[in-house]
């Protein structure tokens, strides 16, 4: 991906599991778990945020990342919205990191404009979520990315 060059979108899970929490060390990168139902979209991510060097993890459905969850709990999940119509949507996913994962940091990104209305409900109900249209430039999303680790230590 070329420098300012913009992420593009490409052309019920009732298996919830709470695991233990790790905390962020200097002994390994803040570890990132990307989340969209357009591979190429979590991909190109997940391989900005390598670059940057983070220990990132693309998956397409959200049973996918609660699976990876289990294994290995996020210090950040980056989550699209709007997922495919047989999934939980990014932000009842969110929801239920923030209740189950109280130290993962949460960035919401989604290319529908109804993703918005979503957000500001959540914000109702007493969550608050970044929420970055897509496309994303990969800049803006890097900038976003520091912000909610807060400055984490990457060096392994």
């Amino acid at each position: 991906m070329k420098h300012g060059s913009y992420i593009q979108p490409g052309s019920p899970c009732g298996h919830f599991q709470a695991s233990v929490a790790f905390p962020i060390t200097k002994s390994r990168p803040a570890r990132v778990f990307v989340l969209d139902d357009q591979a190429p979209v979590a991909n190109s991510i997940v391989e900005i945020l390598k670059l940057r060097g983070y220990e990132a993890h693309a998956r397409y459905t959200s049973g996918d990342i609660l699976d990876l969850a289990a294994e290995l709990p996020p210090d950040l999940l980056i989550a699209d919205v709007a997922l495919d119509p047989n999934s939980i949507n990014g932000i009842d996913l969110a929801i239920y990191f923030e209740r189950f994962y109280p130290q993962c940091r949460i960035i919401l990104i989604s290319g529908d404009p109804g993703s918005f209305e979503l957000n500001k409900l959540a914000r109702i109900g007493g969550h608050s979520f970044l929420l970055l249209p897509k496309p994303v430039p990969p800049m803006k999303l890097l900038d976003a990315v520091e912000a909610s680790l807060g400055g984490v230590d990457r060096t392994a």
